[in-house]
């Protein structure tokens, strides 16, 4: 069967990542894992083996309908649900975890779409680069606003970094699987607004915020976008909330 790549997945085939991945994910017996992009099944396999309950979403019609076959004794145990859809594009059935060697194509959206959901842990395989900004802290070359935005929903670590050649067919870049622990959201008056000022200041994230906003008198103007903390961003879209910059700007 032709493999993915140009759908952004590549599968692992390496075994000893595969139950690294599996054993980081602490399953208990019974729990339900949701997968994103199954493909042949190589991580599902290892995740129904210890006694997961897996609902696997795969947007490949040839992938939907080989896992059916392959893995029909684990469906009809009702071990194994498999949904053929854009996971960007259905309502996510009640899951406790997600464990996912992602398409790294969706891996922004799928990422803050899963966070909107109440889970306790995921472990994704994500693009090097794009899970080294996603974990990174101010000051740190890679903090952008992919790491505010998660710093926001949930604490991120890189267990470990893993090589292409685990990977068929081999991807271009290296990966880095990561582990996500959803946790209560600081206080900010508008989400939106916290949002909003995040990416307008890391679009020039190295002027002084007083220069990117053209303001004087407010929190942190000295400073730049690179240099705040999350929580400091909170406090600046507050001020800005509560003094209508956004309202000048609609």
């Amino acid at each position: 069967m032709m493999q993915k790549k140009r759908l952004g997945q590549v599968f692992l085939k390496d075994k000893n990542i595969l139950r690294i991945i599996a054993e980081n994910a602490e399953i208990q017996d019974g729990e339900i894992i949701l997968e994103i992009g199954p493909g042949p099944g190589n991580l599902t396999k290892e995740l129904l083996s210890r006694g997961a309950k897996v609902i696997s979403i795969e947007k490949s019609k040839e992938y939907y309908d080989l896992l059916s076959t392959i893995l029909n004794d684990e469906i009809e145990k009702g071990k194994l649900k498999v949904i053929n859809a854009d996971a960007l594009k259905i309502d996510f059935p009640k899951f406790d975890k997600i464990v996912s060697n992602i398409p790294y194509n969706i891996s922004s959206p799928l990422t803050f779409k899963l966070l909107n959901y109440d889970f306790k842990m995921g472990i994704i395989m994500y693009q090097k680069e794009f899970a080294k900004r996603l974990v990174a802290k101010p000051g740190n070359k890679d903090y952008s606003r992919l790491s505010v935005n998660m710093y926001y929903f949930a604490d991120a670590e890189i267990i470990r970094n893993v090589p292409r050649s685990c990977f068929n067919p081999v991807p271009d870049v290296d990966s880095a699987l990561v582990k996500i622990l959803p946790r209560k959201k600081f206080s900010v008056k508008s989400e939106k607004a916290f949002f909003d000022i995040v990416k307008e200041l890391f679009s020039q994230r190295r002027k002084k915020i007083r220069n990117i906003l053209k303001m004087h008198n407010i929190p942190f103007e000295d400073r730049r976008p690179e240099e705040l903390t999350p929580e400091e961003f909170g406090i600046l879209s507050d001020f800005l909330y509560e003094n209508k910059y956004f309202d000048r700007k609609e």
